[in-house]
């Protein structure tokens, strides 16, 4: 642990130190800038500093700028940059003198009094009830700003989408001051429009998808309130189905109060040739062969097989996915798996069959439960045994992230149980808990927008003792998925240099990811972990510890990973009869966590 600390820490602070150099350095002029700028605001500073980033926004973001030549037109520039920025913020008749001297601009501001709202309005249709004035996010006698106006337009505009069915939702705003008093006078108005229902949706379009499978992404009913919101989530539903390429919405004008509603469907092609390849330093390359069918029986049904190929695995796996089963959100998959893995550990020749159902609980929660039946034959210390271990795994998992290969921003929660029982042997009956989670924070403020993200998982096998429990089952740590500077699987006891896995486990990491571009990104990291023989983990106690750094690569669906790592806690011949390599190497599709 001290270690972990020596290193990680003084790392992660060079690392944000860096990224504040970064953000000061751009509050300064440019090397070889031909019009750096000056504000001042009769000692008002907190004004100045505010004029000023409202200059370096738009002299970025402006092309106008950046044909510029002369300094008196960058100065003509900023002067109506600065005038509409005032204007903005309510500041309507101060006064701005620009000067040049020395190849820089000042600009000296005299902002006058700010104009603050006298009165607000809101202008109703007599069927529709308005918001209470305490409600807006604007207020009498606050300054009269625009961004806060735009605001107060846009919470009358939802406030009416949330709880009524117009045809049509336009919000406008009149915005009057008085100069002789610097008061403002702002009015909401709501134009006229009836109120409807959604009448009878046509689909067109589709060739191979049956339409009542479709119907089952819409998320409105003939005679519901109308909501033009309900229209977009339906159509973004389908588009997320991955069996569409194009969805086109048109409403037609009411009649006797009801909108029928019409959507054109462009399929895509469903079937999918997939391959990747990865490497780890420690097993080696590793080489995935795939093909998909996204809508086999017509209603989205998902057919994918994959085959793998690694210095320490050789299986096939076909898995069938049916959704929205029996009901609306739940999910069936059948799956099915040929395989012989060779690690260090053990060599274990397996085939398994089993089903899961999953069924959406509630927003960002989703329960699973299932059924496994497998026979093994293991060979560990030269000792051959067979098993045909029946199981039924159930869990509960928490995804609340804004990407699933690529999260930001969020936190995700999940724990499975699994009973098990030896049908050869009855008498052997083991159950493995595992919980994991994991956080993401983004400051998109920054320079290089870091994400802190932080992992920890944990878990325990009660029933039987280590020997009892297959060799395959039992927890495993080290190597690219755990406490990346180790070899596969050798964060825990061993014997003669090969693991012997455990009853229990802790992990953690801890990464921040720094955005160097749209398509490059750094990673430094640190993990830690440990498998222990006893079925209660000591948390923290005999971890390992790994750290390094690594290269992100973004594409359009996930980012390529490379990652170098070395153990901290390196080990010897002498000690648990194993020698750790000083460094380990991965490639990956996808962040580690």
């Amino acid at each position: 642990m001290p270690v972990f600390y020596r290193f990680f820490f003084p790392l992660l602070l060079t690392v944000f130190t860096a990224d504040i150099c970064y953000a000061a350095l751009d509050d300064l002029p440019l090397i070889g800038d031909k019009f750096p700028v000056t504000v001042s605001a009769n000692g008002n500073k907190t004004l100045a500093k505010e004029l000023e980033e409202a200059l370096k926004i738009q002299r970025k973001e402006s092309a106008e700028f950046q044909a510029i030549k002369r300094l008196r037109a960058a100065g003509r520039f900023d002067r109506d940059v600065i005038v509409r920025w005032l204007r903005s913020e309510g500041y309507f008749v101060g006064t701005l003198n620009t000067t040049f001297d020395d190849g820089r601009i000042y600009h000296q501001v005299t902002p006058g009094p700010r104009y603050r709202i006298e009165r607000l309005t809101l202008n109703f249709p007599a069927d529709v009830a308005p918001p209470e004035m305490n409600s807006l996010p604007i207020r009498e006698g606050a300054p009269l700003r625009a961004e806060d106006v735009l605001a107060g337009q846009d919470f009358v505009r939802d406030f009416v989408l949330d709880r009524y069915c117009l045809y049509e939702v336009a919000v406008d705003y009149d915005a009057e001051v008085d100069h002789r008093t610097q008061q403002a006078f702002v009015t909401y108005t709501l134009a006229p429009s009836p109120s409807v229902v959604f009448g009878e949706t046509q689909i067109s379009g589709v060739t191979s998808l049956e339409e009542d499978y479709l119907r089952l992404y819409l998320t409105f009913g003939k005679g519901a309130c109308f909501k033009r919101r309900q229209i977009e989530l339906s159509r973004l539903a389908l588009l997320q189905t991955n069996l569409l390429t194009r969805v086109d919405v048109t409403t037609s004008p009411p009649q006797n109060g009801v909108v029928p509603i019409a959507f054109e469907l462009t399929e895509r092609n469903h079937r999918t040739l997939k391959a990747g390849i990865g490497y780890d330093s420690n097993i080696g390359p590793g080489l995935t062969l795939g093909w998909e069918h996204r809508n086999l029986f017509h209603r989205g049904q998902r057919l994918e097989t994959e085959a793998k190929i690694s210095e320490i695995e050789r299986g096939l796996t076909g898995e069938l996915t049916v959704p929205h089963f029996r009901r609306k959100g739940q999910t069936l998959v059948l799956h099915s798996e040929i395989t012989h893995e060779v690690p260090d550990a053990y060599e274990r020749t397996l085939g398994e069959v089993g089903a899961r159902l999953s069924r959406e609980l509630k927003q960002n929660w989703t329960g699973n439960i299932g059924t496994v039946l497998e026979f093994s034959r293991t060979i560990e210390n030269e000792q051959k045994k067979d098993f045909a271990l029946l199981s039924f795994p159930v869990g509960v998992d928490f995804i609340h992230t804004n990407d699933l290969l690529d999260p930001r921003y969020g936190w995700t929660f999940g724990v499975q149980t699994r009973p098990f029982i030896n049908l050869y042997n009855t008498g052997t009956r083991f159950v493995k808990t595992t919980f994991v989670a994991s956080v993401y924070l983004t400051e998109s403020d920054w320079k290089l927008q870091p994400t802190l993200a932080m992992r920890a998982a944990t878990g325990t096998i009660t029933g039987e003792s280590l020997e009892a429990v297959p060799a395959a089952h039992r927890y495993y740590v080290g190597g690219g998925g755990s406490v990346r500077g180790y070899a596969y699987q050798a964060v825990g006891l061993l014997t003669d240099g090969e693991p012997d896995g455990g009853l229990s486990f802790g992990e953690t990491s801890v990464e921040v990811r720094l955005r160097l571009s749209n398509s490059w990104g750094f990673v430094v990291f640190a993990d830690g972990g440990y498998a222990y023989p006893d079925k209660n983990p000591s948390f923290g106690e005999d971890f390992l510890w790994g750290a390094g750094i690594g290269i992100r690569y973004f594409t359009s669906f996930a980012p390529i990973r490379f990652d170098v790592a070395t153990p901290l806690n390196k080990r010897t011949m002498e000690k648990d009869g194993v020698a750790d390599d000083s460094v380990q190497i991965y490639i990956s599709i996808g962040q580690a966590f």
